[in-house]
Order: structure tokens, then sequence, then C-alpha cells
């Protein structure tokens, strides 16, 4: 039995060894990497002027009601395209390679009404380095309304959860809003795991200040200008739209009927972090011309997840570059990349998911 042990460890060392040489074979060059935060910041600048203009448009503005509804689905993807292109990279260290302006633009997290520092510790080292862990994984952590992993408890409302929990998606931003962000601070803990270090004083009075600077732009200055009907109605339609989106972007990367699942962290012991990373994650292929392009600009790079797990610290406009040189690499040294087809397929395989989820588990 030792025997075969040992030589099972070894086969998975051999393993591990080749995939890192692809990895590393497929790693984007330091011009490449210039260029493409270059890029980056082009994004970011189109991106924040884009909001301003069509912020000013529907709120301030004396303008027709087809002016303002082209400008509120304007503010609405490019508040979804400053989630990901701008707070995702900046929180990551990838937006710059200075610190001091990394932190600034994560900032852009509380103005949307969230906390850059709570984001770095629910996103950065929970679903980062231990994605698809049970007990882990903050991702994971949707209980009572969801089930999205097998360990997890089944109850009788699960069986429709394929159908509510596309409503319950947009209501994240808000919830964290309003009492999410400050019930983590206050109990020290997310989705089960502890802080890893207690907020100070003045961590908490940043994470509020950043949620009256969002509720300031958001709702108290259109207040000041528009019917509070409107204000309140576009207010919720757009949060929850932004949060919808939001929640699948990330979703049909980890919780789809192709990646796997565990309970255990043995693989960090055995050095297997990107076969784990392999297993638990899939990219999204979107080859058609005008949904691929308009869901990649929105994605900022995640559509490319299991490149960003292995290198979260590259800017995401380099993703697509070393995609395409790992999946080649992979493909010839015999090794699969999930991967959905196309978005509508990634949809479908969340959707079969939650559908799987949502059974009663069979017992031993």
């Amino acid at each position: 039995m030792g025997t075969i042990e040992l030589a099972r460890g070894a086969a998975e060392r051999g393993a591990t060894s080749q995939l890192a040489e692809l990895w590393q074979s497929a790693l984007p060059t330091p011009i490449e990497i210039r260029r493409g935060r270059r890029r980056l910041h082009a994004k970011a600048t189109v991106t924040l002027l884009g909001a301003a203009l069509a912020y000013w448009l529907l709120v301030m503005a004396d303008t027709s009601w087809w002016v303002r509804l082209l400008a509120a689905a304007v503010l609405i993807l490019t508040l979804i395209t400053t989630a990901t292109g701008i707070m995702h990279d900046a929180n990551h260290g990838s937006f710059s390679r200075f610190r001091w302006l990394n932190r600034l633009a994560a900032c852009s997290a509380d103005a949307l009404g969230a906390s850059s520092w709570l984001w770095r510790f629910k996103h950065n080292q929970l679903p980062h380095g231990n994605t698809n862990v049970e007990g882990i994984d903050s991702d994971l952590a949707q209980e009572p309304f969801a089930r999205l992993a097998p360990g997890q408890t089944w109850r009788r409302w699960h069986r429709w959860q394929h159908v509510y929990l596309w409503l319950l998606y947009g209501f994240f931003p808000l919830k964290n809003l309003l009492f999410g962000d400050l019930r983590n601070l206050t109990t020290n803990n997310v989705g089960g795991q502890q802080l890893s270090r207690r907020p100070s004083a003045a961590i908490t009075a940043r994470m509020i200040l950043g949620k009256v600077v969002h509720l300031s732009w958001a709702v108290v200055v259109p207040l000041l200008l528009n019917p509070w009907q409107h204000v309140v109605a576009f207010y919720l339609v757009s949060s929850w739209l932004v949060g919808l989106a939001l929640a699948i972007i990330f979703q049909l990367a980890h919780c789809v009927d192709g990646a796997t699942f565990s309970t255990s962290t043995d693989w960090k012991r055995n050095e297997g972090f990107l076969e784990h990373q392999m297993r638990t994650t899939v990219d999204i292929a979107s080859p058609m011309p005008v949904v691929g392009h308009l869901f990649r600009w929105l994605a900022g790079g995640l559509d490319h997840q299991v490149e960003h797990h292995m290198a979260p610290r590259l800017p995401h406009t380099v993703y697509p570059v070393v995609a395409r040189r790992f999946h080649l690499l992979c493909s010839e040294a015999g090794i699969a990349v999930r991967s959905h087809i196309t978005v509508w397929a990634a949809l479908r395989s969340h959707t079969r998911w939650l559908v799987a989820m949502g059974q009663p588990p069979i017992a031993a």
C-alpha cells in the first residue's frame, strides 16, 4: 500500500511540475504587461468619463426622456465596468505598479457602496486562496437562501433556487450597503471565517464615510434636482441590475457543473495550487461578435477566471493573450482547461448546478 501511495505522489508531483512549466511559458513579458496596463488605464478613463457624462445627463441636465433613458443605461454599464475593470484590479494590486495608486483606485469600491478593506479579505483571501473549498470560500456562503456546494445543508426551498436566486442576486449590493458590511465588521466574521485582523476605528470610519459618499452622489444629489419617485425607482433598479451582473460574472466561473468542490486544503501542502485552480475554475469563451465584445468589456477579464486565479496581480487586459498561449500549450500537452463555449452555455451550466444542488442529497 505504501508503494502505491508513493507512486501516486510521484505522479502528482510530475503533473504539478509540467503544469507549472506550461504556465510559466504562457506568462506575459514585461513589455506586454506595460502595454496591458496602458490599455487598462485607457479603459478606466473611458469608463469614468462615460459615467460622469451619463450622470450629468441623467441627474442634472434638462433633456428629453429618451436621452435620460440612454444615459441611465450607460451609467449602469459604466458602474459594472468600474467594479470589474477598476475596483477589482486595484484591490488585487494590478491596476498600477504603485501601491498608493492601487489603494486610491480601490476606493471606487467604497464609492459604489461596498468596502474596499473588506473586499480585500472577502475576495482576495477567502475565494482566491481557497477556491470552492466549502466552509472557507465566502462566495459559497449564501445559506440559508442558497445551497451552492454539495456539503452544505439542504432545505426544502432550495428545490426552487434555480428560479428565485436570480432575483436575489440583484439585491446583494443593497444588502451589503445597508447592513452586510457593518455586520461583518461588528462580528469580525465573513462567511464563518474570522477577519485576518480586528478592524480599527479608522477602518470602520472609512467604511462608513464611503457609504455616505455613495448615498450622497447616488441618492441625495439626485433628490435635490428630480422627483423623489424617479430617484428611488432608478436607484433600486440600477442597484439590482449591477448586483445581478456582478453575481453572474463571478458565479459562472465556479458554481457550475464543470467545476469541482472540496472540503480539504491538502492541495496547499502538496503544492497543488495550479491544479486546484484548474479543477475549480472555468473560463468563458465569447465568440459572438456583439455579445462577446460587450461581455468581455463588462467582465473585466473575468471571462478568463482560470488565468486570473493563477496570476491575480496581472492587469486584466493581458489575460486574453495569456489565455490563448496557456490553452494552446495545455492542448498540445493533453491537459484540459475547463471553458464554457459561450456565455449562454455558462448561464445554462450555472442553472443546472443550482438545480442539482436544489435536490435533497442522497444518504450514503
